[in-house]
């Protein structure tokens, strides 16, 4: 009799931290998401030495509430001159990151760069030979890779539960535009579902059908009369492989019922998430000739995401091996959310293989 395959519950999702747990962290950037870097830092045990903002009160604030022992600096290049930081996580917005990038590499040290790495591909493959060069580590916080739902998709698929993909379909309700009323910045943004928020779900697509290429992406935005902000907030993207396809659904002012999942399904089997909230709580379904079996999950996005990013960082370090989430890794999600936008601004389909960023 041939042994059982895997189990729903064999597979492995959760942020896995480094045996020794020894490299010390510092931050730059010290905007509304650090506070969820560091509270994850803190949460798992890192050692965050210095903190770094152009407005220092932030950095202090920070400092306060999450690493008392931190210093505190308002120019990165004294953070970066310091021989007990390993790591440093830039945590500022993308137009200011590369400089940072370039900066923290020549000072000798990895970097986790925050997402979307960079707003220009052949850029980032610039950043990414750099890293090379210096011998250092560049990694890229697409932290939705380790958002429970997420990262338990691309376990199941690296373990071969699913067999070859062949179709993924991902779908978002929920009211996004409350969430950034206030943001002076996300709420007049005119590419925030597509781009801000919708890189997640692109690299998602490119994780999914890691080793395909891409040759169509389609897609088209909606203002909604409803949404309390004047920028689009539903989009839907079709994507296309030589044999195989993927959709996304983003309805970004749905003020009732929030709802999320994802069907994938592959040669060996199906798996399927849903849940009213979309931040990967819930439950998944991976369905088999076997069966069908059902998983609740652990955890949440920005707590395992935050946790996860840097964790696979740390763990490579130890380890002597590239990240997961090398920067090389997230391009050509990047390729894949460029071409959206650029579809959507011209109404037209695009060839993913031939767009550099979302204006060439």
């Amino acid at each position: 009799m041939s042994a059982p395959g895997p189990r729903a519950a064999d597979v492995p999702y959760l942020p896995v931290d480094p045996a020794q747990g020894s490299a010390r962290i510092g931050l730059i950037g010290c905007g509304g998401i650090s506070s969820w870097h560091l509270r994850a830092y803190r949460d798992a045990g890192y050692s965050v030495v210095a903190l770094c903002d152009v407005v220092r009160d932030r950095a202090v604030e920070r400092q306060q509430e999450f690493f008392p022992a931190a210093d505190v600096y308002d120019d990165h290049h004294l953070l970066l001159a310091r021989d007990d930081v390993d790591v440093v996580d830039i945590a500022t917005h993308v137009d200011v990151r590369p400089a940072l990038v370039r900066d923290a590499l020549a000072a000798g040290k990895d970097v986790l760069s925050q997402k979307p790495f960079v707003r220009d591909v052949s850029e980032g493959h610039e950043l990414v030979e750099l890293a090379r060069t210096h011998g250092r580590m560049l990694a890229a916080n697409q932290n939705g890779r380790w958002a429970p739902h997420f990262a338990y998709l691309l376990s199941a698929i690296r373990q071969g539960l699913l067999g070859e993909v062949l179709s993924a379909d991902f779908w978002v309700y929920w009211p996004h535009d409350e969430t950034v009323a206030d943001h002076p910045v996300f709420s007049r943004m005119t590419e925030l579902v597509l781009f801000d928020y919708g890189i997640h779900w692109f690299d998602m697509v490119a994780q999914v059908f890691a080793g395909k290429q891409a040759t169509e992406v389609t897609a088209r935005v909606k203002d909604v009369r409803t949404s309390v902000i004047p920028v689009p907030t539903n989009a839907q993207v079709g994507i296309e492989f030589p044999d195989a396809q993927a959709s996304l659904t983003f309805r970004g002012s749905s003020h009732h019922a929030e709802w999320a999942g994802y069907r994938v399904e592959g040669t060996g089997g199906v798996l399927s998430y849903t849940s009213d909230d979309y931040l990967g709580e819930g439950t998944v379904t991976l369905t088999t000739s076997a069966g069908s079996e059902t998983l609740p999950l652990q955890g949440s996005w920005f707590a395992n995401g935050m946790h996860g990013s840097m964790a696979e960082v740390l763990t490579a370090r130890e380890e002597g091996r590239p990240a997961a989430n090398d920067a090389s890794t997230v391009l050509p999600g990047l390729q894949l959310c460029y071409a959206a936008l650029r579809s959507a601004r011209d109404a037209t389909t695009v060839d993913p293989r031939l767009v550099n960023s979302a204006d060439r």
